[in-house]
C-alpha cells in the first residue's frame, strides 16, 4: 500500500497474508496476487519489477512471528534487552525524580505536577529556554517576576493567596512556598500527621497546582480570571471528589470536607 500504491489498487485481497499469496512449485516460488486486472501501465510494470526484486531478497520462514526489540532483532523480546538499551542511553546513576505519585489525585493533575518539577510545563521561561523568541517573560498575573513554573505555582500573588486559603482550610500550620515545588510536596509527606492525612494533604496540593495552572491559562488566552475564592472552591470540590472516589474514605460528607473536620 505504501511502497507500491498502484499495485495495491489492483490487488483483490487487500488484507491477505503473505503466505496466502505464494506457492512453492518445482523448487521455485509462484506468486498469485489475484489481480483485479493484470498490471499493464508503465508505472504498474515498474512497480511489479521492483516488487519482484525486493521479494527475491527476502528469506521466508514458516516459523511463527515473535516480538523483537530494536538493536536486538535476532532475539525474541526480553526485558533484559530493553534494560541493556536503556542503560546505554540513560544515566542510571542520576538522581531519581523526587515526585511521589498520589492515587488520590487525578491522573492529569499528578502528571502535570511531575512535569512541573522537571520544568517541562510550557511556562514562558521554559518556552524561552527552548528557543522560542519571546520579548516579555514576566508573569502575566502579577508582573513582579519572570513566569517560571515555580513562580506561577508557588510565589505569584495569586498562588500565595491560594496557598494561604488552603492552609487555613486544612488547618495546616504553614505551607513552604519559598522553596521548590518538590520541597513543598516533600514537606507535606514528612509532616507530623497520620499517614493517610499526609496523603490527603499531598493530593490536595497536587490538585491545587493543577487548578491554578488551568486558571492562569484561562487568563492568558481569554483575559478572564476567576476570583481567588472561586478557585479555592473549585480546589475543595475537585479534591473532595478525588478522595471520595479513590480512597477508602468515601463516607466523608461534603460538609465535613468543607470544614476539614473528620477522623482518619
Amino acid at each position: 500500500m505504501v511502497q507500491y500504491p498502484n499495485l495495491y489498487v489492483l490487488v483483490a485481497k487487500k488484507k491477505a497474508k503473505i503466505k496466502e499469496l505464494y506457492n512453492n512449485m518445482n523448487g521455485g516460488t509462484f506468486w498469485d496476487w489475484a489481480w483485479t486486472r493484470a498490471p499493464n501501465t508503465d508505472v504498474e510494470k515498474q512497480e511489479i519489477d521492483s516488487l519482484k526484486v525486493q521479494l527475491q531478497q527476502q528469506k521466508r520462514s514458516h516459523v511463527g512471528d515473535i516480538w523483537v526489540w530494536r538493536n536486538h532483532e535476532h532475539q525474541e523480546f526480553s526485558v533484559k534487552n530493553v534494560k541493556l538499551t536503556l542503560g546505554r542511553n540513560l544515566d542510571l546513576n542520576s538522581s531519581p525524580s523526587m515526585f511521589c505519585w498520589n492515587s488520590w489525585a487525578t491522573g492529569k493533575s499528578a502528571a502535570f505536577v511531575w512535569r512541573a518539577i522537571e520544568n517541562k510545563i510550557p511556562s514562558v521561561v521554559a518556552l524561552r529556554d527552548r528557543g522560542i523568541n519571546l520579548q516579555d517573560v514576566t508573569c502575566k498575573i502579577c508582573g513582579a517576576r519572570d513566569e517560571s513554573a515555580e513562580h506561577i505555582l508557588l510565589s505569584c500573588n495569586l498562588a500565595a493567596r491560594l496557598w494561604e486559603a488552603v492552609k487555613n482550610w486544612t488547618k495546616t500550620q504553614s505551607v513552604n512556598i519559598n522553596g521548590s515545588i518538590a520541597e513543598l510536596l516533600q514537606s507535606i509527606l514528612e509532616g507530623q500527621r497520620s499517614r493517610h492525612r499526609r496523603k490527603m494533604l499531598h493530593a490536595i496540593a497536587i490538585q491545587s497546582m493543577w487548578i491554578l495552572w488551568k486558571n492562569i491559562n484561562e487568563k492568558v488566552f481569554t483575559g478572564k480570571l476567576r476570583s481567588a475564592q472561586m478557585i479555592i472552591e473549585d480546589i475543595k470540590d475537585t479534591s473532595f471528589q478525588g478522595v471520595k472516589l479513590r480512597s477508602k474514605y468515601s463516607s466523608i460528607t461534603k460538609q465535613e470536607w468543607w470544614d476539614f473536620n473528620f477522623i482518619l
